[in-house]
């Protein structure tokens, strides 16, 4: 048997002298590692078969009727490139066949074996499919059987190049050694004649002051490694005839992509000519959590598993009444996710030589997963209709996100929501090795005027007024918000700040406002820096210590804000009265999933991680704190330069001509560039303390509150009624509990409305209102309701089904004043699957996926989406129109790949009725 490296379509000998052509397509594509990976996933035969899908969701595009101009030009522009390749590729052949008949001293290689899957093995990464063989004998029987009756590379005796001989990618992780074989082609090495150097590359333009370029010389003699080891090192493994094996060991903090490699042959005559012999195929290097050195090493078996290699998981979605987990297979080992996450990291402008730091690789991810002005993976979308892409919902996964994006040229992929975005930020980070999770905030404060409080204002008739008084304040709360956590640890802040890194790829909201109308060009890497949203240590902001990179505050404020209600009042100076909000709190439940649990059921897997970020006590004497005005330390401190300087050495601010010594409320309040972190003397204080210091410094820098903070006789007491489960398609109502506990007549004026909403909070339609004045006796109760029936909202519900309620009320007498808001989702059907059989590798079988309509209207346009890591890859398959009541039933055929414990994720869709989900786990035998 011949191994592919021997057949002439490997590549052979180039000349240094041929270097200066690297301008030509296929030497331009491998010098770029983003774009070299995307070259070895075209050329691999399962993405190749998948490349009829054009439409990202599994249907076929030859269906859909016409096309455009744009894709017509990407075909020629495609076209044009393959061509010149054709011809360059031609002329080197002639000139290496000229240069050839030169006479020369220098060994000529024959081939290079980079031992992709049994290195895989040793480095845990042989689960990424471009490990593995393309093609239809990925997950085949025969394939298993081989891949595990493979040498063990640490004790082979002989040299072997059939046991690797499929077109697989090697797949590496940095801080360990792995194996590479060079065969010669006419004679053996001699090392009194022959110098033969092993060179890695990375990125457009390789250094070796810069780490990107490493020149590792073959010395027969060194069989044991004897650099130190944050350095590249080799030594010798065993020489048998024309073949020499090696060991490379890659050190802990090397560059994280694509490497290119290759092999220099000279002799030892000063002045030889040097010719150079390039590999087939890139290899990828990846963060280590399996290594101390490691700045992302986790000392934890089972949450490696989890957070590292579960390519399924939960992202929680809901209220904070009813949290439910949304499943999603984060495909981490796809074909698709390794280049994807190149090209974007090539997109997000992050300089090649940063790409060891796990900092800046996190924060490059995070400002490129939110497409703006043409560039990034996916497009946010939270309002209107959804046509021109796919809706949020219907995703199941990241793989077909890549997918879609990687196969229409990098365009941004429509539509994606936080939660969405929080998921693919997990598979791309799990895929670079650095363990991850997705984490919901349940009532989060999106705040845009760059305070700690959310302000909502109400007209004298209690209907609240979009944008404020001046139509400008966009601040909103959302009733859950999804971001990412990373964990590594923080050499760039003080000891005490490693472990859990919040990062939200979610772009905020003001540049979602800005980038309509912009110029496509002007992204770049100073725009995408508005788009960079951490990472921001857990620990300092459980502490309060919002001068810590990155990007702080906003989390801060996002799980601490206060929220504020203000109503139209004649009689104050500026025209608005505070009014109390009754026990509607932000930050009220973070949640993600528990490590090693798993329901399909409920959501008896779900963790609660709120006291990661709030110490429960002190947040809740803050969040009482209801006489302040604006924040003046966040007002200016979140946009001050000085958080965030460009060196990006350490977010600590040294301000010139300061001393050192414990500033007062004052200074505080007058200095917003104020950290902490300059007085160690007291670095003992509390997170309560600075609490205290804060909202002392809210009354100092603006002496004079701007509402009214009078106290009143409050003693009327109003509780809104905490909703029910509801299900989708039936009635509900909506209660106020008013009782007098005073001696005296009281007379109420009370509103309560409920609102049709966004999951954002934004008001979509009112779905109704109740108005009502009375009297109430001395120790008297009185209940106010307002019924919202089928018929009235079924038109008027939009997406999640999310449901707005407020309440506000007054006591004549007293002037004693009152509001509550609260929100709920209507409860929809769970999607049931059944599997038939006991699946096997290979093996044909068949899923049921079934639900009952619930509502008395037909739904049309109905289609299922369905994946299954390592089982099937997302597809869409149109249904039909489903009658009120009916109970249906889907059978999807499908072949396993792979063998284990796998898990199939599906969701219903409709014109009338969406986001029905359910999953399956599956056990895969071989």
């Amino acid at each position: 048997m011949i191994s592919p490296l021997n057949q002439s379509g490997s590549p052979g000998m180039l000349r240094r002298s041929m270097m200066n052509q690297q301008g030509s397509p296929t030497l331009l594509r491998h010098s770029m590692s983003g774009n070299s990976g995307l070259n070895n996933l075209a050329n691999s035969s399962g993405f190749a078969r998948r490349n009829a899908d054009q439409d990202g969701m599994g249907n076929n595009a030859s269906a859909r009727s016409g096309g455009n101009s744009a894709a017509y030009r990407a075909s020629l522009v495609s076209h044009y490139a393959e061509d010149l390749d054709r011809r360059r590729r031609a002329e080197r052949a002639v000139e290496e066949k000229l240069t050839d008949g030169m006479p020369s001293d220098n060994l000529k290689i024959d081939s290079v074996e980079l031992f992709a899957r049994d290195n895989a093995r040793e480095h845990r990464t042989d689960r990424y499919e471009v490990v593995l063989d393309s093609g239809r004998d990925i997950g085949s029987p025969s394939t298993m059987a081989r891949s595990r009756s493979m040498t063990n590379m640490a004790s082979m005796t002989s040299m072997d190049y059939h046991s690797s001989s499929s077109p697989s990618t090697a797949v590496l992780r940095r801080g360990q050694p792995f194996f590479m074989a060079v065969r010669m082609k006419d004679r053996n090495f001699d090392p009194r004649r022959d110098v033969l150097r092993a060179v890695f590359t990375f990125g457009p333009n390789p250094q070796v002051t810069k780490g990107s370029k490493v020149v590792l010389p073959f010395h027969m003699n060194q069989r044991e490694f004897t650099r130190a080891p944050q350095k590249w090192d080799m030594r010798i493994h065993q020489q048998e005839g024309f073949n020499i094996s090696c060991q490379v060991h890659i050190p802990a903090n090397a560059l994280v992509g694509l490497w290119r490699v290759n092999i220099e042959t000279t002799t030892t005559t000063p002045g030889a000519r040097i010719d150079e012999f390039r590999c087939k195929d890139d290899i990828y290097v990846l963060f280590n959590p399996f290594c101390r050195e490691d700045c992302v090493y986790l000392d934890d078996e089972e949450l490696r598993r989890e957070y590292l290699m579960n390519d399924t998981g939960k992202v929680f979605v809901g209220t904070h009444h009813r949290p439910k987990g949304r499943r999603w297979i984060y495909g981490q080992f796809s074909d698709v996710a390794l280049p994807a996450a190149q090209l974007l990291l090539g997109q997000s402008g992050l300089n090649p030589t940063e790409r060891g730091n796990p900092v800046q690789v996190v924060r490059a991810i995070a400002s490129i997963i939110n497409a703006n002005e043409g560039f990034g993976l996916l497009e946010g979308k939270w309002e209107g209709s959804f046509e021109d892409g796919v809706c949020p919902w219907v995703w199941t996964g990241s793989s077909k996100i890549f997918e879609h994006y990687l196969r229409n040229g990098s365009k941004p992929v429509k539509y994606g929501q936080c939660w969405v975005f929080a998921a693919v930020a997990t598979s791309i980070f799990r895929a670079l090795g650095i363990p991850s999770r997705p984490v919901t905030n349940f009532v989060s404060a999106r705040d845009t005027n760059h305070t700690l409080s959310v302000d909502k204002y109400f007209d004298v008739f209690g209907d609240e007024m979009k944008g404020g008084p001046d139509g400008d304040n966009q601040d909103a709360l959302w009733n859950f918000h999804a971001w990412t956590e990373v964990w590594m640890s923080r050499p760039d802040l003080q000891t005490g700040y490693n472990g859990w890194q919040a990062v939200d790829p979610t772009p905020p909201p003001q540049c979602r406002q800005n980038s309509t109308g912009a110029d496509p060009k002007s992204r770049g890497p100073l725009a995408v820096e508005g788009f960079r949203r951490g990472p921001s240590s857990v620990e300092s902001v459980r502490r309060g210590e919002i001068g810590f990179a990155f990007d702080t505050p906003y989390l801060f404020a996002e799980i601490n804000a206060e929220v504020t209600h203000f109503q139209e009042d004649e009689t104050s100076h500026w025209g608005f009265k505070k009014i109390p909000v009754n026990n509607y709190q932000v930050g009220r439940l973070i949640l993600t999933k528990r490590p090693g649990a798993d329901d399909d059921v409920s959501d008896a897997d779900v963790e609660d991680i709120t006291g990661l970020y709030k110490t429960l006590d002190n947040t809740s004497r803050y969040q009482r704190q209801s006489d302040g005005c604006f924040n003046s330390l966040f007002n200016q401190g979140m946009t001050s330069p000085y958080l965030e300087r460009r060196d990006r050495e350490r977010d600590v601010i040294q301000y010139p001509g300061t001393s050192v010594r414990r500033p007062s409320a004052m200074d505080i309040a007058r200095k917003p560039w104020y950290d902490e972190s300059r007085y160690p003397a007291d670095s003992g204080k509390t997170a309560a303390d600075r609490m205290s210091a804060m909202n002392a410094a809210r009354s100092v820098d603006r002496a004079q509150p701007i509402f009214d903070s009078r106290t009143l006789n409050e003693d009327v007491q109003f509780d809104l009624v905490e909703q029910e489960k509801v299900a989708w398609g039936q009635p509900f109502n909506v209660q106020v509990l008013i009782q007098n506990r005073s001696q005296e007549t009281r007379t109420i004026t009370a509103y309560l409305c409920a609102n049709s909403v966004y999951y954002t909070g934004v008001t979509a339609r009112r779905l109704g209102r109740s108005d009502r004045q009375f009297v109430l006796q001395p120790g008297s109760r009185e209940t106010m309701q307002l019924r919202i029936s089928w018929e009235e909202y079924r038109e008027r519900v939009v997406d999640y089904g999310h449901i707005k309620v407020f309440a506000m009320a007054s006591v004549q007498e007293t002037k004693q004043s009152c509001s509550a808001e609260d929100d709920f989702q209507l409860e929809k059907p769970k999607l049931d699957i059944q599997v038939r059989g006991n699946p096997q590798i290979g093996q044909e079988c068949f899923a049921t996926f079934s639900f009952m309509n619930p509502v008395p209207v037909t739904l049309t346009e109905c289609e299922f989406s369905f994946e299954g890591s390592g089982l099937v890859r997302a597809q869409t398959v149109k249904y039909r129109d489903v009658k009120p009541g009916e109970m249906i039933s889907f059978v999807q055929k499908f072949l396993p790949r792979f063998n284990g414990e796998r898990k199939l994720v599906a969701t219903f869709n409709s014109r009338e009725l969406g986001d029905i989900v359910g999953s399956r786990p599956i056990h895969v035998r071989e």
